[in-house]
């Protein structure tokens, strides 16, 4: 027996087992992520948002993420989201996505207005977005059959009046279009009574399932001729130019955010801004 398989079988003995070539390597430490998530959360938490400047009590944050997402697809896309909603009654009054991005952990935060009437957003006593209204509000569905009267077919004319619209967004330096993804499942159903929506549910257009604009969905009851109607809002959650068409028509376009005037970006229906760096706990 040569020198090898000697020690081969030495080493047998004594563990009760061959050597391998190589020991298995040591897992990498990896990200918790409901620590991301506490993270995410606490920086939409610190929001208080009004509907006016003169408004005492902040609107209700609903105390849940409505999507947990990330963005594989592109090179500084969020490691990880939280998409949380403001409501008034049971209507969505506004969203706040907090991400953690690709590029240096740095953590940022989106907010997007569904309100026709003025918000105030502040963190304690500073106001950081006070948009005068919101994006494509409230308008007509054409050539809509009216509303199921029942809840389970309702969502499934919600979801394929959805299919009607389709949406881009465009690379700021190229300007070549990406064409936005529509989720088939609405992140959040409702209905108000008090408010006259019979039934209503929010959709996302995204890049993996990072949501870059928002559909709402509404069967509104119309007081005067008795029956009900879908209506439909467009807001934007990206800072990238973005087009929206529906059954192939252009019907609405933003610009790139971050080429509007500093001031018009503080009180427009969509804000942007970086709020942090996430270390986790590991790396500290």
């Amino acid at each position: 027996m040569n020198s090898s398989l000697i020690a081969l079988a030495v080493v047998a003995a004594f563990t009760g087992q061959m050597p391998q070539d190589q020991p298995p390597a040591a897992p990498e430490p990896a990200t918790d992520r409901q620590e991301e998530f506490s993270f995410l959360k606490e920086k939409a938490t610190e929001l208080s948002l009004f509907r006016g400047a003169d408004a005492n009590e902040p609107q209700p944050l609903k105390a849940e993420p409505v999507l947990r997402y990330s963005n594989s697809e592109r090179d500084i896309g969020s490691l990880d989201g939280s998409t949380f909603l403001w409501l008034v009654g049971k209507r969505p009054l506004a969203a706040v996505s907090t991400s953690v991005r690709k590029l240096n952990s740095g953590a940022y935060r989106e907010c997007t207005s569904f309100s026709s009437a003025p918000l105030v957003c502040r963190t304690g006593q500073t106001t950081v977005w006070s948009p005068k209204t919101g994006g494509l509000l409230d308008r007509p569905l054409e050539d809509a059959a009216a509303p199921a009267a029942g809840k389970p077919q309702r969502l499934t004319q919600m979801r394929s009046l959805a299919r009607r619209f389709t949406a881009s967004c465009y690379n700021p330096r190229s300007e070549e279009p990406t064409e936005l993804r529509l989720l088939p499942q609405p992140l959040y159903r409702f209905e108000d009574d008090a408010a006259g929506i019979l039934d209503g549910a929010l959709f996302a257009f995204v890049v993996s399932n990072d949501p870059e604009l928002f559909l709402l969905m509404e069967a509104r009851s119309d007081v005067k001729e008795g029956e009900s109607a879908w209506r439909y809002s467009l807001a934007r959650m990206s800072s990238q130019k973005e087009t929206v068409r529906l059954d192939g028509k252009e019907i609405w376009s933003v610009p790139n955010y971050w080429r509007d005037p500093a001031e018009d970006r503080k009180t427009g229906p969509y804000v942007e801004a970086k709020v942090g760096t996430f270390v986790p706990r590991t790396r500290e």
